[in-house]
């Protein structure tokens, strides 16, 4: 399956707006079917600004859980009309981003798999959280993605029967997040209502924070730390200091964006055509025929160099489409 990411352009607030703007902007914001993951899954792209998307090497990110955690909703939700982000939730998100950490989503959606609704209105019901936070707090991308599954190993529907590693308590969503955005996973959290978020966020090598006082934790499971609310959460995060940018080589960086590029290259350059290839045995015969031919029909020295610098420029025409076949 065919690897691709449709970024939408950025939206601005500006003024006292009402829900209905906040969906329309949340429609410009993130677009149905964003990305297509090797594993058949897709995740919801929000971007705020130009390149966001691509965020600095080895980034800290506050990953969040949904449902409970930034929305109310205690069954399957795929309709955005009954979206309510908590209190605290927009006010906490952007604390978050002040502080220097970024924002990705990861959830969970069964629902999809017990036919409830579709991946479509996951993406519908994300579009209307990403514009209601952002009218919220007045300003643009305070999300940078939401991930979902919709895998579950009892579905009904067939497509969608079965376990995977993207499903929370695995830590699929946050290790492919990971991969995509070039996160530092040591020094970012998990936030969650639900035991499995904080199983997921250990996995991950992530610190965790679980919401709900008086919960019984399992002798296995172990959260960083407890909060009441999701303010409170937010809190616990700002106390442990502000991120801080690993010290390391910045080989690290620069493998990174050396991946970066290699990626974009793999994505632009077409496969299995040998064209370039073709091309460039045929210059590579034709190449010394100019060269030749000087040697043998002319007596002018500047018409014979002329005829040399042919020569060399189809020589590199030639190397030039070896190279590009070869890589």
């Amino acid at each position: 399956m065919a690897v691709g990411r449709h970024l939408s352009a950025p939206f601005h607030w500006s003024g006292s707006r009402s829900r209905e703007s906040a969906a329309s902007a949340g429609r410009n914001a993130i677009r149905s079917g964003s990305r297509t993951s090797p594993s058949g899954l897709r995740d919801s792209v929000v971007r705020s600004q130009p390149g966001d998307d691509i965020l600095t090497p080895m980034q800290p990110v506050v990953f969040l859980d949904r449902d409970n955690t930034l929305i109310a909703n205690d069954g399957d939700l795929g309709d955005p009309a009954r979206v309510t982000l908590l209190d605290g939730v927009p006010e906490g998100l952007q604390r978050l981003r002040e502080a220097g950490y970024r924002l990705v989503v990861v959830t969970n959606q069964g629902g999809v798999a017990r036919g409830r609704y579709g991946e479509e209105d996951v993406d519908r019901v994300h579009r209307e959280i990403a514009g209601l936070v952002d009218l919220a707090a007045d300003r643009r991308g305070l999300i940078d993605r939401f991930y979902y599954c919709p895998f579950h190993p009892e579905a009904v529907v067939d497509a969608y029967r079965r376990e995977h590693p993207w499903r929370k308590p695995q830590p699929g969503m946050l290790l492919q997040a990971s991969r995509d955005l070039g996160i530092d996973l040591r020094s970012s959290w998990m936030v969650g209502d639900q035991l499995r978020d904080a199983q997921a966020g250990a996995a991950a090598g992530c610190r965790t924070i679980l919401i709900g006082p008086g919960r019984e934790l399992e002798a296995d499971i172990a959260p960083t730390a407890i909060a009441n609310d999701f303010t409170d959460a937010v809190d616990i995060v700002l106390a442990s200091g502000r991120p801080q940018r690993p010290r390391g080589d910045s080989i690290n960086e620069l493998s990174q964006l050396r991946r970066a590029i290699e990626d974009l290259n793999e994505s632009a350059r077409p496969r299995g055509t040998g064209t370039a290839r073709m091309i460039g045995a045929g210059l590579m015969i034709i190449a010394p025929l100019p060269f030749v031919a000087g040697l043998l029909f002319l007596d002018e020295p500047q018409t014979f160099f002329a005829w040399m610098l042919v020569t060399i420029v189809v020589m590199l025409a030639a190397i030039g489409c070896l190279l590009l076949e070869r890589r």
